[in-house]
């Protein structure tokens, strides 16, 4: 017996037309990104820009390496990055551990809203404000002042994830330890911070992802060619007079790719992460 074809359901093909299309607009950036970054300046400006491109012309990475300074921009992100993230783990871990087990205080209860209604302030509404605190404290332009504004505005953001995590960690473990003769410190370090494996990793991922790509605060704050991170670096490409597309395409692949590598090995922790906290936060 002949089997006939299966046939689609008109609203099956049609949900498959609108994902592939979805899919297809948010490639369509990336796809622009790597036609300009491998095609040389003068077959931009000739032929369709969109076009694929013909030969790889890796010159343009060379000259976005040198012309912007990468490896030292690289270098800056990179410490900025890894002491931000470092920081914030150690630091929202432990405030929030604190408020997640004493949340019946109304004091804690406060410090809890406090932290929530933070994540709404903008960096516009400080920005001034930062500048001229940092300026008379001649702070300006140094790693550690522009770690610690980053770890300031991302503080509520991860404490909030903290602590709806904490939440779901049983209580009676620690009990245990402490009937054991553990003390809150040692408590926390060798047996609650073990468990937080999921959400430690899910603010790592989006702490790295938030301050390697942050232009604002570093704008305001590292503004010196020895200590601009890679945002900041890449932006000489794009002036008022002139835009080199191709170098700055290049150049933003390059940036991109350590926090590509970074989300691709850690992916699975971040809803895991945040979805756990959600249960009970």
């Amino acid at each position: 017996m002949r089997m006939g074809r299966r046939r689609i359901k008109p609203s099956v093909l049609a949900i498959n037309t609108l994902m592939w299309g979805i899919v297809g607009t948010f490639m369509l950036p990336f796809y622009t990104l790597f036609a300009y970054a491998f095609k040389e300046r003068s077959a931009t400006m000739t032929d369709n820009p969109l076009a694929f491109p013909t030969t790889l012309y890796l010159k343009n990475f060379t000259d976005a390496i040198e012309k912007a300074k990468l490896p030292m921009a690289f270098r800056n992100s990179a410490v900025s990055t890894v002491s931000g993230v470092v920081v914030l783990v150690i630091v929202c871990s432990m405030a929030a551990y604190i408020i997640a087990r004493r949340s019946r205080s109304r004091f804690y209860a406060t410090w809890q809203y406090i932290f929530l209604a933070a994540i709404m302030l903008p960096f516009q509404t400080v920005m001034f404000p930062i500048y001229k605190n940092l300026a008379s404290l001649n702070w300006l332009n140094t790693i550690s002042a522009y770690v610690l504004v980053m770890v300031g505005f991302h503080l509520p953001y991860n404490i909030f994830l903290y602590i709806g995590f904490i939440k779901t960690v049983p209580i009676e473990m620690e009990e245990a330890a402490m009937i054991d003769g553990c003390g809150r410190y040692r408590t926390f370090f060798r047996v609650v911070f073990p468990l937080l494996r999921p959400i430690n990793m899910t603010v790592i991922v989006l702490s790295a992802l938030a301050i390697w790509n942050d232009f604002q605060i570093a704008l305001v704050v590292v503004m010196k060619s020895t200590v601009r991170t890679v945002t900041l670096a890449q932006q000489q490409f794009i002036t008022a007079q002139i835009s080199y597309l191709n170098l700055a395409a290049a150049a933003c692949i390059l940036s991109t790719l350590p926090m590509f590598v970074l989300f691709l090995f850690l992916q699975k922790y971040i809803a895991k992460g945040i979805m756990a906290g959600a249960v009970k936060g």
